[in-house]
């Protein structure tokens, strides 16, 4: 039972991503959630799959899935800390600033899944 916890313990983020920012940015910080979920478990699988599930170097203990979570986590408290306070920012930066931040989640969790 711990286990499915475990793999869906980012979800807890998407009632969060909903609810913490304004209105007119309520789908595109859902899309960006959604979206990094699928981007951090199709990175642990990738890893666990080439046969190292404690990352390349083994440089760490942890599974590679606790390491991206955590990376991935920290950039949705940045984010949504932007958010919150950027009420009168318009859709089309806001989705830059996801689309950015999406970017940024792909290359350090990587990175850090290396490790």
């Amino acid at each position: 039972m711990f286990d499915f916890l475990y793999l869906w313990a980012d979800v807890i983020w998407l009632p969060i991503a909903f609810f913490i920012v304004h209105k007119v940015h309520r789908w595109w910080s859902l899309g960006f959630v959604v979206c990094s979920m699928i981007l951090i478990r199709l990175l642990a699988e990738f890893m666990i799959h080439i046969g190292y599930p404690h990352g390349i170097m083994g440089l760490m203990s942890s599974n590679v899935h606790t390491r991206g979570l955590i990376v991935s986590s920290i950039f949705y408290i940045i984010l949504f800390l932007i958010a919150h306070f950027s009420a009168k920012t318009q859709g089309v930066v806001f989705m830059a600033a996801c689309l950015t931040f999406f970017f940024a989640i792909f290359v350090i969790a990587s990175l850090v899944m290396l490790l």
